[in-house]
């Protein structure tokens, strides 16, 4: 009995322990747990305190009130000072001049400002400019992939400035976590397909003399440019050592270092004496040395400019952009990074924490039980404390805190506690989603589905059977049914094989998307993929139907148009809380379908977004494509270029190919207005389409067909100035 006793308190032990490890691990990184866990980071620097920065090579130039004050004319300023601030600088021996300012428009008031300032540019050799990648980026703390905006724009110098300009540019823009702080660095982004690197990145590529022409690596560890290296947290970015408060780093006014003898400052006006803040040679900075080999970051502080940000030692938000910049650099230079503590590392602890818990408190009692629970609690505070203050280690205290009261708390009910919220996740789980691959990663993960969803980019599939209506017409009930599912099962094979997740059946038609649940970089190229299989295996089962006795002739003739959009789109579970369904929402899913049921317009039978088309490229070339032309789909107002995959090209003769070259001629023609050579080339290109009337019943029309009624009716009309060629759809 005894015996028997201690086998189950040992089972139940086990259970226990496993339970609160996963409920700990699972809870501590979601809603209020993980803004606790921010928290304690901040709460960890500021009992670590400030780090000395006397030796720093970083000084900071600040355009501020007071220099708005000295300066004749008020911000925006004429380019012309920031010509005179670069000259000034590399007089006083910078080595490198980073500008946390965006020169993205003409100085309109003052042209010859920006040929100054180019001028400066090009002379100098040192300078690093700012650009942005959307305005801010706010990215999840477990998951760098998850960086997102609702608007992606690219804000980048002049051209004048950038042609003058040895050194990349680099973007300023800066990454939240979910309290709106900043903790960590980004230092790459991509917008279409090129590679932008941070700020901070190509100041110290300049710095350490780093060849602009070398690109950055990325191992499971750190991004390596050069011999600089960052070093990656679990997010995937590089966690900030913030050095201290602002103003830790040596800081001096614009106006100072461009007051020499040829600016005159409001200031020396009203006293009617020149006294230079530069170049003076009793207290000038020229003659101090503060610039000297340095690394001189230029910013705006001024209230206006909204350049502040919440950060550790700066909770209010009144740390400056340029700051943050400042501490990232610093962070590299000195290679003083905050480590994550290993995972494996990290889990061993937390399990040993569990056994103790579970275990020692099954026996004591409650008095001894709160007694250990307070001094567990302690040890792990001071622990935290410890490691981060001495050995710059980052261990995160929410799930050990949790750990600990769990394991005492639910030591007599954990068991059933267990048993009865799997069978609830499992039922739920089975039957609230259909895909395979989201519910291996729900069962994986632990978590129970919730309703919500998250926007990413991914790629919309939409198909559907051209006249379907007429194949219920010719079809008893059962013959219909056994065509419809040996047709989907084909279809469905090639979406699954190809990655993607099937959102939902309609009648005969086939909504899906690829890149979610499960992310894949490469979602549109399998989309596209997937499109140009099924339409080779539509031909296949045709030649099989064909073959078999008992299907009437329309059923030889079946055709299946298919559309595909790349772009931003929510997915998640959407419905009721009893009920929901894991699925994609937004206006680039109704592009998609609009791309489906516009290929209609076109005579052809896969359509495509430029968007999906671009995406795919990168990944593949094994597809041709074809320029159907720019339109504006019914229900949206900005026009869009669509194209056409006409098929694998080892499939295609050579033919097809010529046609195609002749049809994007003929619409380059067209964009032109110029009708006589359009409409010649669209006539040389329709004789030798893939598909051409004839070819099957169903077959009306085909592009060049299309377009060449279009050219003849616009060859009726007088040259339209400013004419941009969009065709705007009327239906769907």
């Amino acid at each position: 009995m005894v015996k028997k006793k201690t086998r189950n308190r040992i089972i139940v032990g086990l259970f226990l322990v496993v339970g609160t490890l996963f409920i700990s691990m699972s809870v501590s990184v979601t809603g209020p747990f993980r803004v606790f866990e921010l928290k304690w980071l901040d709460q960890l620097f500021q009992l670590r305190g400030a780090l000395n920065t006397q030796d720093s090579p970083i000084v900071l130039v600040a355009i501020s009130e007071e220099t708005d004050s000295e300066f004749p004319d008020k911000y925006p300023y004429p380019t012309y000072y920031y010509a005179k601030l670069i000259e000034n600088l590399n007089k006083a021996g910078a080595k490198t001049i980073g500008m946390d300012i965006i020169f993205n428009k003409n100085d309109i008031a003052n042209p010859e400002s920006d040929s100054l300032f180019s001028a400066a540019i090009k002379k100098a050799g040192n300078v690093v400019l700012s650009g942005n990648i959307n305005n801010e980026t706010r990215i999840s703390y477990s998951d760098a992939s998850s960086a997102k905006s609702n608007t992606i724009s690219l804000v980048e110098p002049i051209d004048l400035f950038q042609k003058e300009n040895p050194n990349p540019w680099g973007f300023v823009s800066v990454v939240t976590d979910q309290d709106a702080f900043i903790r960590r660095y980004l230092p790459k982004r991509k917008h279409l397909s090129e590679e932008y690197y941070a700020f901070a990145l190509e100041v110290l590529r300049n710095y350490k003399d780093i060849p602009s022409t070398e690109r950055l690596i990325e191992t499971d560890n750190y991004f390596q440019i050069g011999d600089v290296k960052m070093l990656k947290s679990r997010s995937g970015l590089m966690l900030i050592n913030f050095y201290g408060p602002p103003k830790t780093y040596s800081q001096y006014d614009m106006w100072q270092v461009v007051d020499d003898n040829e600016i005159t400052t409001l200031s020396e006006v009203a006293f009617e004496e020149e006294v230079n803040g530069f170049d003076d040679p009793e207290f000038g900075l020229l003659y101090t040395d503060v610039f000297r080999d340095k690394i001189v970051l230029v910013g705006n502080i001024q209230v206006e400019a909204h350049d502040y940000y919440a950060a550790p030692f700066a909770s209010s938000g009144n740390l400056p952009g340029y700051e943050i910049h400042a501490n990232a650099i610093q962070t590299v230079l000195d290679q003083s990074f905050i480590y994550d503590i290993d995972f494996n590392v990290e889990l061993a602890v937390l399990l040993l924490l569990a056994l103790f818990m579970v275990f020692v408190t099954q026996n004591v009692r409650a008095v001894f039980g709160v007694i250990i629970v307070i001094v567990v609690f302690a040890s792990f505070i001071v622990l935290t404390i410890y490691l981060f203050t001495f050995k710059s280690i980052h261990f995160e205290l929410t799930a050990p805190l949790l750990i600990i009261f769990l394991g005492y708390s639910s030591t007599s009910v954990y068991d059933f506690l267990v048993e009865q919220k799997e069978k609830r996740r499992i039922k739920n789980m089975f039957s609230s989603y259909v895909s395979p691959e989201l519910v291996n990663r729900m069962i994986e993960s632990g978590e129970e589905p919730q309703l919500g969803g998250d926007e990413f980019e991914i790629s919309a599939f939409f198909s559907d059977i051209q006249s379907f209506s007429t194949f219920s017409e010719k079809l008893t009930p059962k013959e219909l049914v056994d065509l419809i599912n040996e047709y989907l099962s084909a279809m469905t094979d090639i979406l699954t094989d190809e990655g993607g997740t099937l959102d939902k059946y309609i009648g005969d038609a086939i909504v899906a998307f690829y890149g979610a649940p499960i992310p894949f970089e490469n979602h549109a190229y399998r989309a596209c993929k997937t499109a140009a299989r099924m339409q080779k295996k539509q031909a296949e089962l045709r030649d099989k139907w064909a073959s078999e006795p008992n299907w009437p002739e329309v059923v030889h003739y079946m055709m299946t148009r298919i559309g595909v959009n790349t772009g931003m789109m929510v997915t998640g579970n959407m419905g009721s809380s009893r009920r929901f369904n894991y699925t994609m929402m937004g206006d680039n899913v109704n592009l998609a379908a609009r791309c489906e049921s516009g290929a209609k317009s076109f005579g052809v039978f896969i359509m495509v977004t430029e968007e999906t088309k671009l995406a795919a490229d990168k990944y593949g070339s094994e597809m041709l494509f074809r320029y159907l032309d720019m339109i504006v789909v019914k229900g949206r107002s900005i026009p869009v270029k669509m194209y056409e995959i006409v098929g694998f090209k080892e499939d295609l003769s050579p033919e097809v190919f010529t046609c195609v070259e002749l049809y994007e001629a003929a619409m380059q023609a067209y964009s032109e207005q110029n009708w006589e050579k359009a409409i010649d080339l669209a006539t040389q290109s329709s004789k030798l389409e893939p598909w051409r009337p004839g070819m099957l019943p169903n077959v009306k029309d085909n592009p060049s067909l299309i377009m060449l009624k279009r050219f003849k009716e616009m060859s009726k009309r007088e040259y339209i100035e400013n004419w941009d060629g969009v065709f705007v759809m009327t239906s769907k």
